[in-house]
């Protein structure tokens, strides 16, 4: 197994590329468990349910017309947003990982103190995940 530095991850919002901006990115995949233990059992036993999909961005802020301010502004309050992330690194294997239909609860429109870069972070929920 090859283990890698992360310097290159692509975050593709609702067909806007948002990678330049991008400073660390999280995306969760996991099933919640429905318990199935019976008696007689000597240990919990699980079954997977529905699929639980989170991804969290943290982006320098632009204000330019179509970048990442207009981009995450649009997709707040939307269950519609579609987003992709990968690596640009060569080679095998190298998964594109898509989310369709995920929900944007909110972002901080605008936060930080004096002097500081502007920065928003958004948490996108739900939607179906799917692996090529």
């Amino acid at each position: 197994m090859a283990v890698f530095a992360l310097t290159d991850s692509q975050f593709t919002l609702n067909t806007i590329d948002l990678s330049s901006y991008v400073t660390n990115i999280e995306l969760t995949y996991e099933f919640d468990a429905v318990e199935t233990t019976a008696m007689g059992a000597t240990g919990h036993t699980n079954i997977k349910s529905l699929q639980n999909i989170s991804c969290t961005v943290e982006l320098n802020n632009d204000l330019a017309v179509g970048k990442v301010f207009d981009t995450v502004f649009a997709a707040v309050g939307s269950g519609t947003n579609t987003y992709i992330v990968k690596s640009l690194s060569t080679g095998s294997p190298n998964p594109v990982l898509t989310v369709s239909n995920a929900f944007c609860a909110s972002a901080p429109i605008v936060s930080g103190t004096v002097g500081d870069l502007s920065k928003m972070s958004i948490t996108l929920t739900g939607g179906t995940l799917v692996k090529t």
